[in-house]
């Protein structure tokens, strides 16, 4: 399954995506992780299908609305909406995020949430 990991930092976003393949390993599935900076370079390869899971990382309102147009454009991609503060937790809800979390992020919440998102 493939994963998008929309990250401002390309350092966050590593250690993101090497989390989700440990997990996935741990789980004995396969998951290629597809790290992504900016919005832009997102939405150049987004497509409905592509990603079985987004997690989303860019914060504030820029980060939620960017997990809310990936729901609307693939109602059926678990999305996992990272911020500094749970301002969007309850809009997240509204949108069926699989999870929303607080950074910095606590090892064993993220492991959690990304079991939702892979399973």
């Amino acid at each position: 399954m493939r994963v998008a990991v929309c990250c401002p930092g390309a350092e966050e976003a590593r250690r993101i995506c090497l989390g989700i393949e440990e997990q996935a390993a741990k789980a004995r599935l396969s998951a290629v992780t597809v790290p992504f900076c900016s919005e832009d370079e997102l939405w150049r390869e987004f497509t409905p299908g592509r990603f079985r899971g987004a997690v989303v990382g860019f914060g504030d309102v820029k980060g939620f609305l960017c997990a809310r147009r990936v729901r609307e454009e693939d109602s059926g991609c678990r999305v996992i909406l990272l911020d500094d503060t749970d301002r969007y937790a309850i809009r997240g809800m509204r949108i069926h995020l699989t999870d929303f979390l607080v950074r910095p992020l606590e090892e064993e919440r993220f492991r959690a949430a990304v079991d939702r998102l892979l399973l």
